[in-house]
């Protein structure tokens, strides 16, 4: 089995040790293992590396993920496919476009997503930034034609002054539209590296064993104990590798999915990368239905019943996909957090 694995860059601001554990106990125990699997969590996480953009660039990012004025009709936004009431998804088997063109497959939630490896389901993008700037001359979502007519939009859409403001001055009117469009990516790239959803699982990892309730450990237990976490692993509990969709059988078979996608072999053209996809993260998995690279399934219980079978050959019985649901539901960002990222800023106006 090919497993290619990569960890992602995560700057610790502090860690908090076990509080109360005691060590041959049988949460002790699962405690310890899932330390192990999931490292510390997202508690104290940032994914600004050495140094946070300013103020200013984080503000300006923000308004620009809101901003349909960007796209090619006007009708399109990066929050068109991370919709934050949806917790940053979009609800859709495959996102939509400029003109309703239909992306190559769904789209995944922004929340905690600088904190992958590599950024969409092949991993064809290394970043948050380099999905930004993207995303802009493609059909799927902008479909501008070059950097220069991204330039014109964004002096339409009156942001020249917060381009000034959030990088020293800097004259989009007069600068080279390639160097406008890398600012423009940056600065939406900061605004989503402040997308972290710490949840309860997170004060478990933090040395908090009674936040999880018996059902919830169960769930937990059995997530590893099953082989889930050889995959799902790490603080996302996922994102930070490659893995064949259908270890066991082939995945169509049991999803309905439309079309068979060949995954990595379509970026790579290597025989062996064929029905490879990145891993994805579970945080939130409860609330960012559909599910799977192409939205196949729309119902959870049955997405985990698929998994435990194509992925690694088990009957999973009601019970046990009820436990592993309720372990996933530890995984959804606290409320308190989820109100502060879902603001929509002002824009400015014409």
């Amino acid at each position: 089995m090919k497993i290619i694995l990569l960890l992602p860059l995560f700057a610790m601001v502090s860690c908090s040790s076990p509080k109360f554990v005691e060590d041959n106990t049988e949460v002790g125990n699962t405690f310890k293992q899932a330390k192990e699997e999931f490292r510390n969590g997202l508690n104290g996480i940032t994914y600004f590396g050495d140094k946070r953009p300013s103020d200013e660039i984080i503000d300006l990012g923000t308004k620009l993920f809101f901003e349909t004025r960007l796209s090619q009709n006007g009708t399109v936004s990066c929050s068109r496919c991370h919709l934050p009431q949806l917790h940053f998804s979009d609800g859709l088997e495959k996102s939509r476009g400029t003109e309703d063109r239909q992306a190559p497959r769904n789209a995944q939630t922004v929340l905690n997503t600088a904190g992958q490896f590599l950024q969409h389901w092949i991993g064809d993008r290394e970043s948050v930034e380099a999905q930004a700037i993207h995303s802009f001359t493609v059909k799927v979502p902008f479909a501008l034609k070059d950097h220069a007519e991204l330039r014109e939009k964004l002096i339409s859409a009156n942001y020249s002054d917060l381009f000034k403001k959030a990088y020293h001055g800097l004259d989009i009117k007069k600068s080279d539209p390639k160097l406008v469009a890398e600012k423009t990516a940056f600065a939406i790239g900061a605004y989503e590296r402040t997308l972290v959803g710490p949840a309860r699982f997170d004060d478990f990892l933090a040395g908090n064993i009674t936040v999880l309730d018996s059902k919830e450990l169960r769930g937990l237990k059995k997530f590893m104990e099953f082989g889930c976490s050889s995959c799902h692993s790490g603080e996302l509990v996922g994102g930070e590798m490659f893995q064949k969709f259908g270890v066991a059988h082939d995945y169509w078979k049991f999803t309905g999915s439309k079309n068979v996608d060949l995954g990595r072999f379509l970026l790579t053209k290597d025989e062996n990368d064929k029905y490879y996809f990145k891993v994805p993260p579970l945080r939130n998995v409860i609330y960012t239905a559909p599910y799977f690279h192409d939205g196949s399934v729309n119902d959870l219980e049955e997405a985990i019943r698929i998994m435990g079978k194509v992925q690694l050959d088990l009957d999973l019985t009601k019970d046990d996909i009820s436990d592993l649901k309720s372990f996933l539901g530890s995984l959804s960002t606290k409320g308190e957090y989820l109100e502060k990222l879902k603001v929509v800023p002002n824009l400015p106006h014409k």
